[in-house]
């Protein structure tokens, strides 16, 4: 078999070498003509039968311009999503209406405090509204007005509802404990005050956060900050869910590198509706990184890049190249520039060529050391001659 094939290939210079050649474009100097002629291929039928070349067609897409990084990270709080849970006049903690763990609404009461400070706020505006609609319609009707107004905001300052006041307007009567409600929809974390303890306006009460989404901070390597951007796609699996992939959003990439590590840390938005995800989980992350060429400053530019398979890319030392169709059975080897692999785990099986090649160009992914050894037998035998 060695034997045929070193024949057939042997045959490949001959007659059939002009199949398909495109020296002749106009404006096309003879150096370069030479230059390319140097670097074809043309093979004769039963020397392509017996490489079993195979070729694929060279495409662009928003594919061509990504690979992926996987990194390890931790689960934790969205830090715009957490709360701590105080009250926002004196008084003295008469009993808790909330437990960790325990889910709460927006509004929803999860302390109730005794503040002197808040029975006599509604004392006040109770008094100031009645003297109000007392003396509607009188010379003094304006400064009643603005006493009960006045008196109204200072119920909303110490924390009262406006249904509290409204239900005060309309001749409640003051209630002899004030609610503190949860800021937000969320769970209660940790309890930071027990019934009993006298508190001021902001002393914690509780601790909460809205579990809904959640963020993974990752490591990612200095040599592929470049590639990565706010934005980009991620997918996170954790080892309490191996079958789950959650899905999430590169939300920034903080400024500080590690000088131990040589890793800076990159936040991840991730969606959390079915309260899988736990803060202190560990996590693999799979970012889609943009990768391309790297201006002054670090930044990646956008290019239209190409991704071709790994097997298509011949290594000569520091040259890369691959070997294009011209024309049937003919093939030219065309220098590539390779985007180094961001991380080295770049999406398997391709790589990202920043120029030598067009889209709609047909490369070979199967017998490319066929061609360099034909290309190397023929300037060895131009040597000899």
């Amino acid at each position: 078999m060695v034997v045929l094939l070193v024949a057939a290939l042997a045959c490949s210079s001959g007659s059939d070498k002009s199949t398909g050649d495109s020296d002749d474009v106009p404006g096309t100097s003879a150096p370069a003509r030479e230059a390319r002629q140097e670097a074809r291929v043309h093979l004769s039928e039963a020397a392509y039968a017996t490489a079993k070349i195979e070729t694929a067609e060279v495409e662009a897409g928003s594919s061509a311009a990504e690979g992926a990084i996987e990194i390890s990270g931790q689960v934790d709080f969205d830090s715009t999503r957490v709360a701590v849970i105080s009250p926002r006049a004196p008084g003295r903690i008469e009993r808790l209406a909330a437990a960790p763990g325990e889910r709460v609404v927006r509004g929803q009461p999860v302390a109730h405090l005794s503040s002197p400070q808040f029975l006599t706020a509604q004392s006040d505006f109770v008094q100031a509204s009645r003297r109000a609609a007392q003396l509607a319609g009188t010379p003094d009707a304006e400064g009643a007005a603005a006493l009960a107004s006045a008196a109204r905001r200072r119920l909303l300052v110490r924390g009262a509802s406006e249904g509290a006041i409204a239900r005060l307007a309309a001749g409640g009567e003051p209630t002899l404990t004030l609610p503190v409600p949860a800021p937000f929809g969320g769970s209660i974390l940790d309890v930071q005050a027990l019934p009993g303890t006298a508190v001021e306006p902001g002393t914690p009460i509780f601790r909460m956060a809205d579990l809904s989404t959640l963020t993974v901070v990752g490591d990612v390597p200095e040599r592929s900050l470049a590639a990565v951007r706010a934005g980009a796609g991620a997918v996170v699996h954790v080892a309490a869910y191996p079958d789950v992939a959650f899905t999430g959003r590169v939300v920034r990439t903080k400024d500080a590198l590690d000088p131990t590590t040589r890793t800076a840390k990159v936040v991840i938005s991730v969606a959390n509706a079915r309260r899988q995800l736990k803060p202190g989980m560990f996590a693999t992350v799979r970012l889609r990184a943009a990768v391309g060429a790297v201006s002054a400053d670090g930044a990646v530019a956008e290019r239209g890049l190409l991704t071709v398979p790994e097997a298509a890319v011949v290594t000569d030392g520091e040259m890369r190249y691959v070997f294009v169709q011209t024309a049937p059975r003919t093939f030219e080897r065309r220098t590539v520039e390779v985007a180094p692999s961001a991380s080295g785990v770049a999406t398997p099986g391709l790589v990202v060529v920043r120029s030598g090649l067009t889209p709609g160009e047909r490369i070979v992914v199967r017998g490319a050391f066929v061609l360099k050894s034909e290309l190397a037998k023929a300037a060895f035998g131009e040597q000899e001659g």
